[in-house]
C-alpha cells in the first residue's frame, strides 16, 4: 500500500469577500498546489480547525494546513484566534501567517506565536509580488501534520 502523502491546505480567514478572492486568485496564479478553504470570521476558523470532520471541504488531520489570518474581523478577531491556536497543545504547531493592512500588531502577534506577519499592499503590483513570495515560502516550507490521536485541546 503506498504511503499517504499529506495534501497542503490553505485556510484563508478573511471577512472581506474581495480581499479573500484576491488572495486566493493570486495564490492560484503562482501555481501553488493546495486546496483553499475560506472562513469569513474568527469563529468560523476555530470551528474549522477544531472540527475538521464537519468542515467543507473535507479536511483530515493527516493533511497539512497553513492559516492566513486577518487581524481585524467581526465576532472573533485574528489576535484572539491566534491566541487560542497557540495556547492549545494540539494546534500550537499550526503555521499561522497574519495577513493584514496594519503594522500595529506586529510585535504582539509574534509574541503570541505567529509564524509570519504580512502587510497587505494597496498597490496591486506590490501585492502580487508579496503573494508570489508567500506562495514560494509556503511551498518550500516543511509543514507539520497534526496527530488525530492527540485530544489535548
Amino acid at each position: 500500500m503506498p504511503e499517504y502523502v499529506p495534501r497542503q491546505n490553505i485556510l484563508i480567514v478573511e471577512d472581506d469577500d474581495a480581499a479573500a478572492h484576491l488572495i486566493k486568485t493570486n495564490l492560484k496564479r503562482t501555481g501553488i498546489e493546495a486546496q483553499f478553504i475560506r472562513a469569513k470570521d474568527g469563529e468560523e476558523a476555530i470551528i474549522f480547525i477544531e472540527n475538521p470532520d464537519k468542515a467543507e471541504p473535507v479536511f483530515s488531520y493527516r493533511d497539512k494546513l497553513v492559516i492566513l489570518l486577518d487581524v481585524r474581523m467581526p465576532k472573533m478577531d485574528g489576535v484572539q484566534v491566534l491566541t487560542r491556536i497557540k495556547q492549545s497543545k494540539k494546534y500550537k504547531t499550526l503555521p499561522v501567517i497574519m495577513f493584514t493592512t496594519s503594522k500595529r500588531e506586529v510585535s504582539k502577534c509574534y509574541e503570541l506565536g505567529c509564524n509570519f506577519y504580512v502587510v497587505k499592499e494597496v498597490d496591486y503590483q506590490k501585492f502580487t509580488r508579496t503573494i508570489g513570495a508567500l506562495a514560494a515560502f509556503i511551498e518550500s516550507a516543511e509543514l507539520p501534520v497534526l496527530e488525530e490521536s492527540n485530544n489535548d485541546v
